[in-house]
């Protein structure tokens, strides 16, 4: 039997890294059905359970487990499901899923359904700044939050180790650095996808970040106090991320206090 089913997209990165923003423009795309976030509560027993299926799934129906995930990726979301029956691309966008690389990789096996990643990263600046002002932040130091910021990138550079092919990178300050956004989302995200403009519900322009930290407070928070910013900024391993990924900044913070950071 031929493997005729969309391939698993998935969405995932840091939270407050713009994976809501990725996941609104890839949704924008008719061809891309991208469900809300799997819970963190039951998204380790959700993917053990499709990997035991997989397991034990007959030879002779290779998408049978892909008929299964993209059903349950539909079903477990709180978010209104999204059915798009000419999808070519299926998933889900939830922060951390960059932990589950392996059991994505266990469950989506067959050859012509290797799954595709988008990793989402900002620099860790911003991504503390609206870290520490939403209520459900986890962090009481930047301390914390780096160390687990710096998990996540680990994660993501390993990805890019076994799969760099199926790997792409969504760098949230990049775009807004853009000249041309379109250009940009074109070169970066749509055409590795092999998403054509002709199948957006809406222009690129209209798209928002809808998950902000500004649209969920009502105003932009303010920076970190500058202890914060030392934290992050004498750290040898953030820093080798931020030069090689964000080199503008390394620039504003010996210019100053860094508090030119927040500009953007």
């Amino acid at each position: 039997m031929d493997f005729t089913h969309p391939r698993p997209l998935i969405v995932c990165g840091f939270g407050r890294s713009g994976t809501r923003m990725c996941a609104n423009l890839l949704a924008n795309a008719g061809v891309v059905e991208l469900q809300g976030e799997i819970p963190r509560e039951i998204a380790p027993g959700t993917l053990s359970w499709l990997s035991d299926v997989r397991a034990g799934a007959p030879a002779d129906q290779p998408d049978r487990i892909y008929r299964l995930a993209r059903s349950v990726f539909r079903d477990i979301t709180p978010a209104r499901p999204m059915d798009r029956p000419d999808a070519i691309w299926f998933g889900h966008k939830t922060p951390h899923h960059e932990r589950h690389f392996d059991g994505y990789e266990a469950i989506f096996d067959h050859p012509e359904g290797l799954p595709v990643y988008v990793y989402c990263l900002r620099n860790p600046f911003h991504v503390w700044r609206s870290y520490r002002v939403m209520p459900w932040g986890g962090f009481d130091r930047a301390s914390g939050f780096l160390k687990s910021w710096l998990r996540s990138v680990a994660a993501w550079e390993r990805m890019l180790q076994v799969a760099p092919e199926r790997v792409l990178l969504f760098n949230l300050d990049a775009m807004i650095h853009a000249p041309d956004r379109a250009a940009w989302l074109d070169e970066t995200l749509f055409a590795p996808l092999g998403i054509s403009a002709q199948t957006f519900r809406k222009p690129l322009e209209a798209i928002g970040n809808t998950n902000s930290a500004e649209a969920k407070l009502g105003v932009a928070p303010s920076p970190p106090p500058p202890g914060d910013l030392r934290v992050i900024a004498r750290n040898r391993q953030a820093m080798a991320v931020v030069r090689a990924h964000f080199p503008w900044i390394e620039d504003e913070i010996r210019a100053g206090s860094g508090v030119g950071l927040f500009r953007t």
